[in-house]
């Protein structure tokens, strides 16, 4: 149904604050940076039926995870291929889907979700959003 990639660095969603009556959502402007590039990929209409979510969200690997040979860098054979430290990916998840409040009416349509985080050779994070007929 909805299959994009969006090249930038995987942010997770950050804790909401309140300061009196006021209440405050410190992640607001990157959410709204990725709903712009997502839009063009976003419905004419806002889906009303039950979908599932696949997030890939995958992080530029650090210098340490390379070695020089002839002054080229290559991979070291024990590199991790899924990233197991911050942020959560949960957090991540979060994030991905209230900015994608474009796309569908309310976010207890997503019932299955799979998110994975990884590392690769850039920042992206891909989205793959699908209607599944055994919910129906």
């Amino acid at each position: 149904m909805f299959n994009f990639l969006i090249k930038q660095r995987p942010k997770p969603q950050q804790r909401h604050r309140n300061h009196g009556k006021f209440h405050y959502d410190p992640s607001s402007k990157e959410k709204k940076d990725f709903r712009l590039q997502a839009k063009e990929y976003a419905p004419k209409k806002p889906l009303t039926h039950k979908f599932d979510v696949h997030l890939t969200f995958c992080y530029k690997r650090p210098k340490s995870h390379y070695r020089s040979v002839n002054k080229e860098p290559v991979l070291k054979d024990d590199m991790p291929y899924y990233k197991t430290s911050r942020p959560d990916v949960d957090n991540l998840a979060k994030w991905v889907l209230d900015s994608l409040q474009d796309f569908y009416v309310d976010d207890a349509q997503v019932v299955s979700l799979n998110a994975i985080k990884v590392y690769g050779e850039e920042d992206y994070i891909h989205v793959k959003m699908f209607h599944n007929k055994k919910y129906c």
